[in-house]
């Protein structure tokens, strides 16, 4: 974890250490309580929008405080120059429901560091995969009020469960790090369906459980004005129940130039081409450079190739973002891009509005499926341009505050459509965004 989360002066109290010690089957002793320290992170955030529908599962004219708050703490364990454990708590909205907040393990490894240029971790971990990966939920560490949905959305998960090694080199003033790591994770992957298909699926949020493995090697240039990172990454999803995979729906004609999808086995039909799991190879670039006093410059580009399956998350994506201090204020603009490739963005508008006659016996039935199938996938098109900026209250204390347009171009995940209403598209939303951050 990030050093700013360490502190050898912060003591946990003796309850908490025991509690620690006995988490990693060791026996508590008065000489290791010198060696642990704490720390807490949190947000507070707001966020309203100019639309009824929802944006970013919470987000809509209604407001709320569950799109960007958190609250973390942290524990780190030294057993030693060589040896150390990270335990970190982080309580934020469900990845399972839209109404309850969660408190789960967003850091859980031990760590090695045989010599000052190598450390070996086991444990969970977050995948280096973006600038800010590694701090994404403690926004006091950034001055931008959200982090680009279009960038850090790539993904379905950014965490793992496995091993990682990292090599460092001292080139003059600045450090080179080679990042390798290997594991998997158990996640929840959310869609929405506005209608649902009665009785068999219910309107509304839709979880899925999913299982990610993944794997990647990244290049990490640091230096006093910036810091630039390359990575490539290979993952494989699977339903954790050990369901198939679709990977396209065969069309069944019923009259000539009339026809339907079969998205169901229940349905007549040759039956869709399924796979066990689908596999994405995934290339990032990011930089954060310091162009002239006061002057920043930060961008990420991602690419998400995608291979198993017509239906899934192809895309690009990415944004760029200048930055201006002025004492205590950081004024900022971005701009940001995500769009999923055209067939997949084909796939997702066939789905949602091919319906068959009313005349034809189950057409709504028939039309409903279809809709759901289609809801069920990445397909997004859409762009984001913000200004902002934020406001350091005191240090460890930042106050931000963001007005964000969201184009729409043909379709996005990210929008919950409303019941009986036709997908946004060619369409604009704007959302207003205050935050409180602290870490201490």
């Amino acid at each position: 974890m990030t050093e700013f989360l360490r502190s050898p002066r912060r003591r946990l109290p003796g309850a908490l250490a025991a509690a620690l010690l006995s988490m990693l089957g060791a026996e508590p002793e008065p000489a290791l309580g010198q060696d642990l320290s704490w720390s807490a992170f949190g947000t507070l955030g707001y966020a309203r929008s100019n639309r009824d529908y929802a944006y970013r599962r919470h987000i809509d004219s209604d407001g709320t405080l569950q799109a960007d708050s958190v609250l973390g703490g942290q524990a780190d364990l030294r057993f030693g120059p060589q040896w150390s454990a990270t335990v970190q708590l982080r309580a934020a909205p469900s990845l399972k429901s839209d109404a309850r907040w969660d408190l789960t393990p967003a850091w859980a490894f031990l760590a090695w560091r045989p010599g000052d240029d190598w450390l070996l971790r086991a444990g969970k971990m977050r995948v280096p995969l973006y600038l800010n990966s590694e701090v994404m939920d403690v926004g006091v560490t950034y001055d931008l009020a959200r982090l680009p949905q279009e960038m850090y959305s790539i993904v379905p998960s950014t965490d793992f469960v496995g091993a990682a090694a990292a090599r460092t080199w001292m080139l003059g003033e600045r450090e080179l790090a080679l990042d390798a790591y290997a594991g998997e994770i158990g996640t929840t992957a959310r869609f929405w369906l506005r209608d649902g298909v009665p009785p068999q699926m219910a309107a509304g949020a839709n979880f899925r459980d999913i299982r990610v493995q993944s794997a990647g090697l990244v290049l990490t240039m640091r230096s006093v004005n910036g810091t630039w990172r390359a990575g490539v990454h290979g993952a494989r999803t699977s339903m954790r129940s050990g369901a198939p995979m679709v990977v396209s729906y065969p069309f069944v004609e019923v009259a000539p130039g009339l026809g339907y999808y079969q998205v169901s086995d229940q349905l007549p039909g040759p039956g869709a081409r399924v796979t066990g799991s689908v596999r994405n190879l995934i290339y990032t670039v990011g930089v954060d450079q310091a162009l002239a006093p006061g002057w920043r410059l930060m961008g990420e580009f991602a690419a998400n190739v995608q291979r198993g399956t017509e239906l899934g998350s192809d895309s690009r994506g990415g944004y760029v973002a200048l930055l201006r201090t002025v004492g205590r204020f950081t004024p900022y603009a971005s701009w940001a891009r995500l769009k999923s490739s055209d067939g997949r963005l084909d796939w997702a508008q066939r789905l949602t509005t091919q319906r068959l006659p009313a005349t034809i016996p189950g057409a709504a039935l028939i039309n409903a499926a279809q809709r759901a199938a289609g809801e069920t996938g990445y397909a997004v098109d859409q762009s984001t341009l913000a200004l902002g900026g934020s406001y350091g209250v005191r240090p460890g204390q930042k106050v931000k505050l963001e007005w964000a347009h969201t184009r729409i171009g043909r379709l996005s995940r990210f929008v919950d459509t409303l019941p009986g209403s036709e997908t946004p598209s060619r369409t604009g939303i704007d959302v207003l965004s205050a935050s409180y951050s602290f870490s201490f």
